[in-house]
């Protein structure tokens, strides 16, 4: 078992919590610097059957406001403002940021911005240290050695041979196929859904890990009410088992069953 080497996802200086997932706002530019995503506990219902509602902790909302401090003279007629006063997180939207609406802690410990921002699912902050890792991650030609038993496999079959990577398919009877990825295999598939989520957000799913545990976010259902991404824990030798539910692999190689040369070379 290989332990995952993952850099840990944070924006604002500020971690996942329990229960919550990305969230980032319909940017108005879209440079990177200008695009943050914070962690926050999504409700049911959507927004106009699109966008989250989110619910944000004390520390999260003030991160907000200090974020909309700065991204707001790029667009003022797009972007809210807020600042929290006492214990209720104060925003100003609309022309001139001239409507108050007063936000007050729920029974959760947590700010429900309700109707409040163009708010959708998301991934970790684009940092650069986020990028370098991605690009040591794709350069890296030695996840897509297979070992024996295990067979290359691919969820992007037109960008063959970069986009497979090696699994154990699990065929036990009577039940599902199943694939089974080590560790450092399943970062290397995220990194590579993420990269090209980036690029085409509708062919391609958001993947990435908060801790050790894999999150699949569907580029089509994270619309609809009722949906949280999909979580992957590790199995108890580290690896992770993702069967036919939201993630559809295909087969391009035969089972190795000794030494093989790898499906890619370095670049």
């Amino acid at each position: 078992m290989t332990a995952l080497t993952t850099t840990p996802d944070s924006s604002a200086g500020i971690d996942l919590a329990v229960g919550e997932y990305w969230i980032e706002y319909v940017p108005a530019a879209r440079a990177d610097e200008c695009r943050v995503s914070f962690p926050a506990v999504i409700e049911p219902a959507r927004l106009h059957g699109l966008w989250v509602r989110p619910r944000l902790r004390r520390e999260v909302a003030e991160a907000v406001c200090e974020w909309l401090n700065v991204v707001y003279p790029i667009g003022p007629d797009w972007y809210p403002l807020a600042r929290v006063e006492d214990d209720v997180l104060v925003v100003f939207t609309g022309e001139a940021a001239h409507q108050r609406h007063e936000i007050a802690l729920g029974a959760d410990g947590r700010y429900p911005l309700g109707e409040l921002g163009r708010w959708f699912l998301s991934g970790p902050t684009r940092t650069r240290a986020r990028f370098y890792r991605q690009l040591e991650v794709l350069r890296d030609a030695a996840r897509h050695y297979p070992r024996p038993g295990e067979t290359v496999v691919t969820c992007d079959p037109d960008n063959l041979p970069v986009s497979g990577f090696p699994a154990r398919i699990d065929t036990s009877p009577g039940q599902q196929r199943v694939l089974v990825f080590r560790p450092e295999i399943a970062e290397a598939v995220a990194v590579w859904c993420a990269t090209n989520h980036d690029t085409f957000p509708s062919d391609h799913p958001l993947v990435y890990f908060d801790r050790d545990t894999l999150v699949h976010v569907h580029q089509h259902r994270r619309t609809h009410d009722g949906y949280l991404p999909w979580r992957i824990d590790p199995d108890a030798d580290g690896n992770y088992r993702i069967g036919a539910q939201e993630w559809v692999f295909q087969a391009v190689s035969e089972k190795s069953e000794g030494d093989v040369r790898p499906a890619v070379t370095p670049s």
